[in-house]
């Protein structure tokens, strides 16, 4: 096993998707990157399911068709029961212009080709790797300039850096050794359980929706669970609750049962996996029953002159909308295109490193109020929220946040079904009213409300920048001129038009 360098001039500690596209990104520049990560790729990871906006990134750095022929399970669109008495609602990603289908993936083999292709772009790769301290700049308390590693081998050591990228994910490590400034979103202190079966039906089997995730709320209005086939042949099948209400379901049980439990509360899932075989754990593990931690939070510090948070690092949020692989995207993007802009000469350390604070807390802020809206309904059972009275369907509320769940406020691109039109600020602002307006009132969900307002009084310093900025939505664009010239790689939309 070679050691990593003792010098880089960026760091990126975690190989998840948010470091390993930064330092893609970054090595495709010509800049000098280095990725240390404490597993071993592959590795087992929950998360698979994909929203469309992700081709872009992947155009972007010259990946998406690597990814694409891996064979993974194309997503069509999405269907959320939200309402024991209403149907299903469905957002369509083909009929959209997201660079069409999205992809349920199996995220250790997703995320070994993301990081092996930083490693075919130049980027220095380490996994079994692990940062165990940060050292800083006598002058500076908040310049990081060094990291010391230990590896399985029981080899240690020190690299010192010119820029920090923390995509450490969830246990992240500037803002949990060091600022100590994450938030936790009381409301969302969900925990989620989940195991994997064989010989499922699809949800859409047969029809232009199969591959579809599925997700459905407990009866109870505790939480939500879903239904997601992958190209192993099994269906992630899951539920995520408030920890309040997890403990309350556990008393007395042990995981397995609870698990089982829970198929009680749920209509259609379990009409979807009918006679399908629970598969030991993908990890190895006794139990084929996972549970963990989903507690939702953001740092209040991402970007400081030296250095970005990016991913789960950075910010968390329920995966109701499948949106962490797109935001750690996000992060990464505008983490290596931030720095990028500060090495070349043509931004200050402070304005890009507010430019990332923009970008990460930006999109984050437009996901966590659609999300917190989903959870508004579901607590809300059947109460008329994200419906007019008289409106026996979501379909109206789906159309509205679109922009959002399917990730193209990001990227500035949505609408029609002929795949021609720029997403508007307009459309996007519609978007934000129309969840302010949902938070007016009262429900019963004081602790969601109270966090849902404070993000989006948050957000309104952050309006100007959703697409008149010149970063991750403008850098995409040129992902989006090479895509119109693989019109092969589409399958039913026509090829976006050039403006």
């Amino acid at each position: 096993m070679s050691a990593p360098p003792s010098k880089t001039t960026v760091l990126v500690v975690g190989g998840g998707p948010a470091g390993s596209y930064a330092a893609s990104v970054l090595a495709r520049q010509g800049i000098d990157v280095t990725i240390l990560e404490g597993a071993k790729f592959p590795r087992y990871h929950i998360g698979e399911s994909l929203l469309a906006s992700t081709n872009y990134f992947l155009e972007y750095i010259d990946v998406r068709q690597k990814v694409l022929d891996h064979g993974f399970i194309k997503k069509p669109g999405a269907s959320f029961k939200l309402r024991k008495d209403f149907p299903p609602v469905y957002t369509n990603f083909v009929d959209f212009s997201t660079g069409n289908h999205a992809l349920n993936v199996n995220r250790s083999e997703y995320d070994d080709i993301l990081f092996r292709h930083a490693g075919s772009q130049g980027a220095k790769i380490f996994d079994e790797h692990k940062v165990a301290a940060l050292e800083f700049a006598e002058s500076d308390g908040d310049r990081p300039i060094a990291a010391e590693w230990t590896n399985k081998a029981g080899t240690s050591g020190k690299i010192s850096f010119d820029y920090l990228i923390d995509a450490a994910g969830r246990q992240g490590v500037l803002s949990t050794k060091y600022h100590k400034d994450r938030k936790i979103t009381e409301s969302l202190r969900n925990t989620a359980i989940w195991a994997y079966w064989k010989g499922a039906t699809l949800y859409g089997q047969g029809t232009d929706r199969e591959g579809a995730p599925f997700a459905e709320s407990l009866h109870d209005h505790s939480g939500w669970a879903w239904y997601i086939p992958l190209n192993d042949g099994t269906v992630s099948v899951g539920a995520v609750l408030h920890e309040k209400f997890f403990k309350e379901k556990k008393a007395g049980k042990t995981q397995e049962e609870m698990y089982h439990e829970i198929f009680q509360q749920l209509t259609q899932v379990p009409e979807l996996k009918g006679d399908a075989v629970i598969v030991p754990s993908k990890e190895g593990s006794a139990s084929p029953v996972y549970v963990a931690s989903d507690f939702s939070y953001v740092a209040d510090k991402v970007a400081g002159k030296n250095y970005r948070l990016a991913g789960d690092a950075a910010a968390f949020i329920d995966p109701f909308f499948s949106n962490g692989v797109h935001l750690a995207f996000v992060g990464g993007l505008s983490a290596a295109l931030s720095i990028i802009s500060v090495i070349e000469g043509r931004a200050t350390e402070e304005a890009a490193a507010e430019f990332h604070t923009v970008e990460v807390k930006a999109a984050y802020t437009r996901f966590f109020v659609v999300v917190a809206a989903a959870y508004r309904q579901m607590r809300g059972g059947e109460l008329d929220i994200l419906n007019d009275v008289g409106e026996k369907d979501f379909d109206r509320a789906f159309a509205l946040i679109r922009p959002v769940i399917q990730g193209t406020a990001d990227i500035g691109q949505d609408s029609s079904s002929t795949g021609d039109k720029k997403l508007t600020e307009k459309e996007l602002q519609g978007t934000m009213q129309f969840v302010f307006k949902l938070f007016a009132g009262d429900h019963g969900t004081a602790d969601l409300d109270a966090d849902a307002k404070e993000r989006l009084q948050a957000l309104g310093s952050q309006l100007p920048f959703n697409l008149q900025h010149d970063g991750v939505k403008m850098i995409l664009d040129q992902a989006q001129e090479q895509m119109k010239q693989k019109v092969a790689n589409y399958t039913t939309i026509k090829p976006l038009k050039p403006e």
